[in-house]
């Protein structure tokens, strides 16, 4: 039996990879379910992979995400959550996709002010 993480895993086992998980380790992200633009090792995740398996359009698509965020946040003020449907902070409720390999949010509302 070859060990991983104090889990025995016998030989000849099927195993999945889910890569979904890969940025939600609390040994290697402080809170890692929060949403935090801020994290001291934000450029240590690997959702565009890593090395040789690097995705060529992995810069183009940060820079779309910046600009997106950024136009969006420039728009708005007060932007928070909805407690009204996912239930206030330290209890709130998600719904996710149901998918095989990543993870994801069925919605997530939230409340703005509007910025003229």
């Amino acid at each position: 039996m070859n060990r991983s993480s104090g889990v025995p895993i016998k030989a000849g086992s099927i195993l999945m990879l889910c890569l979904g998980a890969a940025n939600r380790d609390p040994r290697k992200f402080e809170n890692p379910n929060e949403f935090r633009l801020d994290r001291k090792n934000v450029r240590e995740h690997i959702a565009f992979g890593r090395g040789i398996h690097t995705c060529a359009g992995a810069p183009l698509a940060r820079v779309e995400a910046q600009v997106t965020v950024n136009r969006l946040l420039h728009r708005m003020r007060d932007v928070a959550i909805d407690d009204a449907h996912h239930g206030p902070a330290g209890d709130r409720h998600y719904r996710y996709e149901p998918k095989f390999l990543l993870r994801g949010l069925s919605e997530l509302r939230i409340t703005f002010v509007p910025t003229n």
